[in-house]
């Protein structure tokens, strides 16, 4: 172990900034990004598969991005208050979602799930409970870290059982756990239950995991039916899947919208956008009303995170974008198809546009508990074996529109040695 690694270890638990880590033979310490690029601290170049858990779609120290940032750091304060970078970004951002009559800033994606979006759909319609889906990744919250990756789930919905020590257990009676991709499921969970539930929050592509056609339909009209607010978590999707986000691509419209990674430019940022009647509960000039929640935090709409997100979403709109990022993703997604094939191996690379995932089983990956049939054991060894051929990655591939067909195919290159060499 390198000297900085050890640093990292003495000051920070594990030496590791989240959650994920690499194994001990590739671990390393970014020194710089560029890019599609990122290169370690003694010089090792990588192509950057993870864009810091995807909020560099446009890869790393864009030149609009970096300008932005430099003209904005001349006055780099916090001011607390209203300011025009702010405002800008709003308006662009209710302007371009589907949903959004008004939004509110955070600084996370948890702030904008949970304090924001689910506390909204809890005032506004008064009640408790909250619907989420087995394996989604919905922040770091409480509420959040019920089933999102359990080890051993339990048999039956719609219990839920907590990813963390800490976590109060009252909760898990306040958070209903279903199978993602199975409105029967949602039904039958809601038969008992529906006048105690909030909303059904869901990300519309579950991490790489596509809706059957008519599932989102469906949870809008459950919602609609039954008085329950439907929110969608865009902080991967937003403006990756297509400008307007999962809303646009799979044209369904939610109440409420959490957005996050991408909008900040990198810089930390996040917001809830919805329905003026629901979002008016969060107006701090409105009348006393029992339904009036908090919303709001120090860093809220800084000036930094809202200068780099707009020169972000200005790259993003211009034209071809999102064809180059599903390019981009399918490039990707063919090639791997092609040398699981030829290596005889269970495998494939799913997901849809600028988002992949390699599993290591051959069976339809609906849900979290098929998406993780496969050998997790070789999955891991598999992606250990790409960073050590300079692909950065954690097993899940955020794409970036830095990336070249150089990139990808040499991306594909690491994998079929990888496979070699493993298996």
């Amino acid at each position: 172990m390198n000297e900085i690694l050890a640093r990292a270890r003495r000051a920070i638990p594990g030496g590791a900034f989240t959650t994920y880590v690499l194994d001990e033979e590739v671990d390393f310490v970014v020194k710089t990004g560029k890019g599609s690029k990122v290169y370690s601290t003694d010089g090792t170049e990588y192509i950057d598969c993870v864009n810091g858990s995807s909020p560099m779609l446009i890869g790393h120290a864009h030149p609009e991005v970096v300008e932005a940032l430099k003209s904005a750091v001349e006055c780099p304060s916090n001011f607390y208050l209203l300011n025009e970078k702010g405002i800008e970004l709003a308006e662009t951002l209710v302007e371009s979602i589907p949903c959004a009559e008004q939004i509110k800033y955070g600084v996370t994606g948890s702030d904008a799930t949970f304090l924001y979006a689910m506390r909204l759909a809890r005032a506004f319609t008064g009640r408790s409970k909250i619907l989420k889906f087995e394996g989604g990744f919905l922040g770091g919250n409480d509420y959040a870290l019920m089933s999102m990756s359990p080890a051993s789930p339990f048999p039956n919905f719609p219990a839920a059982r907590p990813d963390s020590a800490g976590i109060p257990k009252v909760l898990e009676d306040e958070v209903l756990i279903a199978p993602y991709n199975d409105l029967e499921a949602v039904d039958q969970i809601l038969a008992g239950a529906c006048n105690e539930v909030a909303a059904i929050i869901v990300e519309a592509q579950q991490r790489c995991i596509d809706p059957k056609p008519d599932f989102l339909e469906g949870l809008r009209s459950i919602c609609d039916a039954n008085g329950i607010l439907l929110i969608f978590d865009e902080v991967v999707t937003g403006f990756r899947l297509a400008w307007g986000g999962a809303q646009e691509r799979y044209g369904v419209t939610p109440d409420l919208a959490a957005y996050g990674k991408v909008i900040g430019g990198g810089m930390p940022l996040s917001a809830v956008a919805g329905r003026e009647e629901i979002l008016r509960l969060a107006n701090p000039r409105s009348p006393a009303d029992p339904r009036k929640c908090f919303t709001g935090s120090t860093a809220c709409g800084n000036p930094i995170a809202a200068a780099a997100g707009i020169a972000t979403l200005k790259v993003l709109s211009r034209p071809g974008t999102y064809e180059r990022l599903n390019e981009i993703g399918d490039r990707f997604r063919t090639g791997a198809s092609e040398i699981f094939q030829r290596h005889g191996v269970a495998g494939q690379a799913i997901g849809s546009g600028p988002l992949s995932q390699i599993v290591l089983t051959d069976i339809p990956v609906t849900d979290y508990r098929s998406s993780v049939s496969g050998d997790l054991r070789m999955q891991r060894k598999l992606t250990t074996g790409l960073v050590s051929r300079g692909v950065l990655t954690h097993g899940t591939f955020y794409f970036s529109l830095a990336l070249s067909n150089d990139d990808i195919d040499r991306v594909l290159d690491a994998l079929d040695n990888a496979m070699t060499s493993i298996f």
